[in-house]
């Protein structure tokens, strides 16, 4: 199966302290640095789930640009790259149990046009599915979104950050699948995501503006669910936590691959949650343990 992201590719800056982290002091931790950005983290998801993946973003042709551009292509990615003066990076402060104390970004994926992605693309119709990555310009979202349901071609809308994240509003309806966290699908719905209740009430509320399949992570809460065929609320799998960073975007491309798919919904979630507890229990943003055996073993 052949599919598209459009979307950022960063490189990731990680740090996790042995114990809690004081502030104005050096604090002794276990720091990593490693490919990652939310097109980029779903495209090799997507990758290692057997599918065949080409990813536009944008990079420079400074020393992360060369270092994302061989990690892409060690993995079997085709990237078609809009050039940038400097390549994204992104640092990610951990508590010393792996969860995300705050991270910090600086990508320039928002100068992307969709003129720009369909002079690298002009024939998007070879593609079973596209990702569209929140990191983008509202402008190039809709655009590509409108794209694709022209050519009836299935598209997903990663949310990414809390901060871009309703770039996405004018391409919800018709799209195949969303995937925001509590703190995302506040901003896009303008309803609380405190509690699990609260949390199915915001994935309703995105199937009804026009989401054919909405999940709402909670992280170690599991994730809430809004299709045509289950409401509900699936758990998280159990799993050491490593590092959360980059779980959120093995749920999504897992559900992505299980629903271009045509497998049973139940399947699909199940799948879904054991991609990113794989994730958690990893030091990569894409954990190197994820094949296609996954959706056999859901």
């Amino acid at each position: 199966m052949k599919l598209l992201v459009v979307g950022s590719a960063i490189v990731d800056l990680v740090a996790r302290p042995a114990v809690a982290a004081a502030a104005d002091s050096s604090n002794d931790a276990d720091i990593r640095l490693g490919a990652g950005g939310a097109g980029r983290n779903v495209a090799e998801n997507l990758q290692r789930l057997g599918c065949a993946v080409t990813l536009v973003t944008d990079l420079g042709d400074d020393a992360l640009g060369l270092y994302l551009r061989a990690d892409a292509a060690a993995l079997g990615i085709d990237v078609r790259v809009c050039s940038q003066p400097r390549t994204g990076l992104y640092l990610a402060l951990l508590h010393p149990g792996g969860g995300l104390d705050r991270g910090y970004c600086q990508t320039a994926t928002d100068q992307i046009s969709a003129a720009q992605v369909l002079e690298l693309l002009p024939d998007l119709g070879e593609f079973a599915g596209v990702v569209l990555d929140a990191n983008l310009s509202e402008a190039c979202i809709t655009a590509l979104a409108a794209r694709c349901r022209t050519l009836k071609i299935p598209y997903a809308l990663e949310t990414a950050a809390h901060q871009r994240c309703t770039r996405v509003l004018a391409a919800l309806p018709g799209c195949a699948l969303i995937k925001p966290d509590r703190g995302e699908a506040t901003a896009l719905t303008g309803l609380p995501c405190a509690t699990a209740s609260q949390a199915l009430a915001c994935a309703q509320a995105l199937h009804q503006r026009g989401a054919a399949t909405a999940l709402v992570s909670l992280g170690a809460d599991g994730f809430c669910v809004a299709s045509g065929d289950f409401v509900g609320h699936v758990p998280a799998a159990a799993t050491p936590v490593v590092d959360v960073t980059g779980a959120g975007d093995a749920l999504f491309a897992a559900a992505w691959v299980g629903l271009l798919r045509g497998l049973p919904l139940a399947q699909v979630l199940r799948a879904a949650s054991q991609a990113a507890a794989l994730a958690c229990a990893s030091e990569h943003a894409v954990s190197r343990a994820l094949t296609p055996q996954l959706f056999e073993l859901a």
